[in-house]
């Protein structure tokens, strides 16, 4: 969740709380100990729709005409045209199933960044994956207003995160239910193989996916973002990969409650807890990779051939493991590669 600027409605409450320090406190009582507030309760906003039926499945395409290369294409949905990148690997066949990966920015970014920061387009030419970057609403899209800033208020509506898109409670799993069957019209998909990342906002996004459309996605790998939205009731087993660093000062390795006009979220630890319980993972984690100051620990005896793995990055900060680096928000270790490592583990977890 990049910190940039805050929105329209964030300088509005900024303003409030200066102003309120600038009054006549002449007269203001001594200071008494007081307990602690108790913990909020989230705000998690109303479900999504329904979900469509799974993509169908199929052994070969015919018609398809894209070709190798990366587009910018749009849609409309509920009266907004919504923009999302594509790159389609090199060697791509337009006849062959091909698998595909989401990859959602975080709040205040945008799909641009997001292909930049990740280099998911390098490895989906390296492996023969589709990688996809939606765009996410902002301030201006969703009030009609025209401040300049608004650019930087891009996000994604993941329950109690972030922005103007969890404020307004944009629709936006119902965006990317009809991404899905857009570009299901344009590139020869494997419907079985349709993953879900994203940094920040992204990954909260991503893990709200893996909650409300499990029919459709085999795995997600979130970066430097918690569940944080309920009920999570999945229809199925969801192969998880969570990517965080223990000193992320922004959303926070031990859970917290610092998102402007959001709402608290859990651990690292505990995001991915819950999903060993969901996917019912019956064994002992394992270590999986351990090198340098990045290590992840794999349960890997779940339901439907399905995994939980937590990769955590010692000292690490807001920041994609092997990424590019924005020294701004931390560590970006070089010991561990995200954009790999969740290739990896997408790889060997289709949807049953």
């Amino acid at each position: 969740m990049n910190t940039r600027h805050f929105p329209p409605l964030a300088l509005g409450a900024a303003l409030l709380f200066t102003a309120a320090a600038c009054t006549d406190d002449r007269t203001t009582e001594p200071e008494t100990e007081t307990e602690p507030p108790p913990p909020r309760t989230p705000n998690y906003g109303p479900p999504s729709p329904a979900a469509p039926a799974p993509l169908p499945e199929r052994a070969s395409c015919t018609g398809l005409t894209t070709g190798p290369g990366t587009y910018d294409w749009t849609l409309s949905y509920q009266g907004r045209t919504r923009l999302f990148r594509v790159h389609v690997p090199t060697g791509y066949d337009p006849a062959k199933p091909t698998p595909a990966v989401l990859s959602f920015h975080g709040y205040s970014s945008n799909e641009q960044e997001q292909e930049g920061l990740s280099q998911m387009s390098l490895q989906a030419d390296a492996q023969g994956f589709i990688a996809v970057y939606p765009r996410g609403l902002s301030q201006n899209d969703l009030s009609g207003s025209t401040d300049p800033r608004s650019e930087s208020t891009r996000g994604w509506n993941a329950g109690v995160c972030c922005g103007p898109a969890q404020i307004f409670r944009s629709d936006d799993v119902g965006f990317v239910d009809a991404l899905l069957a857009d570009l299901d019209t344009r590139v020869c998909l494997d419907t079985k193989r349709i993953y879900a990342t994203g940094l920040s906002n992204g990954g909260f996004f991503s893990y709200r996916l893996a909650c409300e459309r499990a029919g459709q996605f085999a795995a997600i790998a979130p970066v430097a973002g918690m569940e944080g939205f309920a009920p999570c009731e999945p229809v199925r087993p969801v192969s998880v990969m969570h990517f965080h660093g223990t000193d992320d000062p922004t959303i926070l390795y031990n859970g917290g409650d610092n998102i402007p006009f959001g709402g608290p979220y859990p651990s690292a630890l505990e995001s991915v807890t819950r999903w060993t319980q969901r996917d019912v993972c019956t064994s002992a984690p394992i270590t999986t990779f351990d090198q340098g100051d990045s290590s992840c620990s794999t349960y890997n005896t779940c339901l439907q051939n399905t995994a939980v793995t937590l990769c955590t990055v010692q000292g690490g900060g807001h920041t994609w493991p092997g990424g590019l680096i924005p020294p701004e928000y931390g560590y970006t270790t070089k010991d561990l590669d995200a954009t790999q490592e969740m290739w990896r583990f997408f790889a060997t977890h289709p949807r049953p």
